[in-house]
């Protein structure tokens, strides 16, 4: 284990032994959440959620969706740089986003499903408090989380004013302004809340082919909402957000080269100027096969097209509660969300044109809920139905791989590709009061998707001619550069032709492609829970979830895939100890994959062709432990979370049998640490500073899914070592609680690691974390 990580929990030990003289008097503030769909404590639900309040979020300087990867322990997330920038990749316990399918984590903003992983890496600010809740939630969160659950829960505006600023500067030449005002507007009839981020920074990537930068930042964010209680059981919640990203994007850097395929390559596509005649071959130098010796340093030729990156959404969302009764009560959430993105992508990682394409989407996804709650002496209820129709526009798309193999440049145009979806459930869960001790919980849900995709592109294909060459290797192909076929046939070393045309051809033909089809899933949970005593709870339960089923779409081929289903079993344990002053939550767990959807993509025939179906099952298990403690030394927090992941690939069918034993899942660290320990104390009647320092460990992982183990070097160059990374701040607070003011240092080390990546079999490129960086923020609050 890392010797640095060892280091960290002697420190611990020592605040532990230090603390454990004199237990004080001070108690942990409860924790409230609605992971069930109702408000409780959080050691009262008997599920692994982990909820952290706006004050904690700041303080461990959370400033993006990224940030809570170190929150919480078995979970991966991270954006998606391997490939392209702006799309979360959420993975809980080994369950997740896998590229080129639906997400397997839920990612809600005030009970509204986010559909789309595109525009869902999510900024922090007007936030009341983040929920990560762990395992299928298929029961109550409904389709794609079959690995868990992030909830956004936003300020509630209350008759009494209030509001905050921040400003914040820092390395990057970042500036980044965010605030948030709330209060009455007709006494406590109606109140309102408005809440605004802007955030710019300076490039991070240099492109070393003409020095522009990429990865900056250029966001601006907006959220408000109405309130109106027309009566004491009668709610009405107007809300609204706005959200824009001009950034330039982060860049994907080569981490592995095919270094012998690349040879074989440049001897095909230069070759003709050797053997036959200068300038007759198809490129005039080597392809470029080197890796970066700087993660930040990126090598693109598509500068102008990668700048039209953008992501542009909306959300405006209608949520009503009336208690009916005592007893009784009903919450309506009707929602509508559109997003625009311009997303382009560089695939090859380097300064020649290997493979480009630029896509034009629009997304709109409009949702309905209806919940239905009951509240009796020994039971409670929550039953709904639930709505989603989304759809899916994308035009302008054009790929080109020219010379991939030598043999051909491809242009292929998408003129329409419009992909519905129609998702509908019903759901109910009922928690059992059948003793004092004793609760049975038991749910269902049972959902129906339906996809209809239709697509018409023209592809255009330029092919070369091949000349056959005497070389000291043989006689061998060599492609010829169009408009120098004359020249290499003058050449005495040509022997002859290798295609039945002597000259380059162009070729253009329609590709339409059709699919529809729709899925039916039941998806039960039932959970036992023993109130051992008055902060002692044990818990034992099942839970299923499923993610939806899709199409594989190549070459004007669709061929369906169906759902896969993950079956969880846990056992867990919550209490609290030492006067309330220390939190300890615990859970083992066993999740069993059925129907795995996996992807492969190669290249075939100068094309990036993409084989998708049901051919695995595999099975993740381990355990975690998260703690929160208050030694008896007045402003000590001492915060300990581990997590143990054990990853099981059981089978994997392909073309050529079985090859389970040859395969590797990634984003799944066997091991996930993180402690936080700060310090706060009285500075006269000045008013007080923390001091604050956490570091996460994690052990190596892969950054891709699936990995093919038996190609060692592609396996080599999709692995995240073996890595701490240590933050810390200091915060000043005024007498009066009105001002803070804060110097924050993240990756102090400046410790660069992958996070994501992609495999073109040629080469595979990768993103990286972000380096060491600083801030200093003034804020003030009324």
């Amino acid at each position: 284990m890392n010797k640095q990580y060892k280091h960290t929990l002697m420190s611990m030990a020592v605040v532990a032994a230090v603390g454990a003289s004199d237990y004080a008097s001070a108690q942990l503030e409860e924790v409230i959440v609605t992971a069930r769909k109702r408000t409780e404590s959080l050691q009262d639900v008997p599920m692994a959620v982990s909820a952290f309040s706006a004050a904690q979020l700041q303080d461990a300087q959370v400033d993006g969706m990224e940030d809570l990867q170190r929150m919480t322990p078995n979970i991966t997330l991270t954006e998606t740089g391997g490939l392209q920038a702006g799309s979360v990749a959420v993975f809980v316990r080994g369950i997740g986003n896998d590229p080129q399918f639906a997400q397997g984590v839920g990612i809600y903003v005030d009970d509204v499903y986010m559909n789309r992983a595109t525009g869902s890496l999510l900024e922090v600010y007007d936030v009341e408090r983040i929920e990560v809740l762990k395992g299928p939630q298929g029961n109550l969160y409904g389709r794609n989380t079959i690995g868990g659950a992030i909830k956004y829960i936003s300020r509630e505006p209350t008759d009494e004013l209030t509001g905050d600023l921040e400003v914040k500067t820092g390395e990057f030449d970042l500036l980044q302004v965010k605030g948030n005002i709330a209060g009455p507007i007709v006494g406590d009839t109606l109140l309102g809340s408005f809440g605004a981020l802007y955030r710019e920074r300076d490039p991070i990537q240099e492109n070393t082919l003409d020095g522009d930068g990429f990865w900056d930042q250029d966001v601006s964010a907006y959220r408000g909402s109405l309130v109106w209680n027309a009566t004491d059981s009668l709610r009405f919640k107007l809300s609204g957000d706005y959200n824009l990203d001009e950034s330039t994007p982060r860049i994907p850097n080569r981490s592995g080269v095919d270094a012998g395929f690349m040879q074989q390559l440049d001897f095909f596509t230069n070759g003709a100027n050797f053997f036959l005649a200068p300038g007759t071959g198809l490129l005039s130098s080597p392809n470029d096969a080197s890796l970066p010796s700087d993660p930040d340093e990126v090598s693109t030729e598509q500068g102008d097209l990668l700048n039209e990156f953008e992501i542009e959404s909306t959300t405006v969302a209608l949520t009503i509660d009336w208690d009916i009764s005592d007893t009784w009560s009903v919450k309506s959430i009707t929602a509508q969300r559109n997003t625009d993105h311009v997303q382009p992508f560089d695939f090859d990682g380097s300064e020649q044109t290997f493979i480009y394409t630029v896509n034009d989407r629009e997304f709109e996804d409009f949702s309905q809920e209806f919940q239905f709650n009951y509240t009796g002496d020994k039971l409670q209820a929550v039953m709904g139905v639930y709505y989603l129709d989304g759809s899916a526009k994308i035009s302008g798309t054009t790929l080109q791989s020219p010379r991939l193999l030598g043999m051909m440049t491809q242009f292929k145009d998408t003129h329409l590709d419009d992909r519905d979806l129609t998702s509908q459930s019903v759901y109910a869960n009922v928690d059992w009061d059948i003793s004092e001790s004793w609760q049975l919980s038991l749910g269902g849900r049972y959902t129906k998707d339906e996809k209809e995709e239709s697509q018409t592109a023209t592809v255009d294909q330029e092919l070369y001619a091949l000349a056959l060459a005497n070389t000291p290797f043989g006689i061998v192909p060599l492609a010829i550069a169009p408009g120098q076929e004359a020249n290499a046939a003058a050449s005495p070393s040509f022997v002859g032709w290798a295609t039945p045309y002597t000259q380059a051809i162009n070729i253009s033909f329609p590709e339409p492609t059709y699919a529809k089809d729709d899925w039916t899933e039941f998806s039960p949970s039932a959970r036992l829970t023993w109130f051992a005593g008055d902060d002692l709870m044990f818990y034992g339960g099942f839970s299923s979830g499923f993610k939806s089923g899709g199409f594989q779409n190549q070459s004007g081929k669709s061929d369906a895939f169906d759902p896969e289903v993950v079956d969880a079993y846990t056992l867990g344990m919550k209490t609290t100890l030492l006067d309330g002053s220390l939190r300890l939550n615990s859970e083992i767990f066993y999740n069993d994959y059925q129907d795995k959807q996996l992807a492969t993509i190669g290249l075939v025939g100068g094309e990036l062709e993409e084989t998708v179906d049901n051919v695995g099952e595999m099975s993740t298990s381990g355990a975690e432990v998260e703690m929160t403690w208050l030694p008896a030394v007045d402003g000590l927090v001492v915060g300990l979370n581990v997590g143990y992941l054990d990853v099981d690939v059981k089978k994997f069918e392909s073309a050529g049998g079985d090859i389970a034993d040859t395969t590797a899942i990634g984003f799944s660290p066997e091991w996930t640490v993180a402690g936080r320990l700060s310090y706060e104390f009285d500075l006269a009647d000045w008013g007080s500073l923390m001091l604050g320092t956490d570091f996460s460990y994690r052990t190596d992982s892969y950054t891709n899914s699936p990995i093919d183990l038996t190609k060692e070097a592609a396996a080599e160059a999709q692995i995240q070592d073996e890595h701490v990374i240590w933050n810390a701040l200091a915060v000043f607070r005024s007498a009066g609680g009105n001002w803070r003011v804060a110097v924050e240092g993240k990756n102090l080390e400046d410790t660069r690691v992958i996070t994501n990546t992609f495999d073109l079999t040629l080469f595979q490129t990768a993103g990286y974390n972000n380096p060491r960086t600083w801030a200093v923020s003034v804020g003030y609050e009324f």
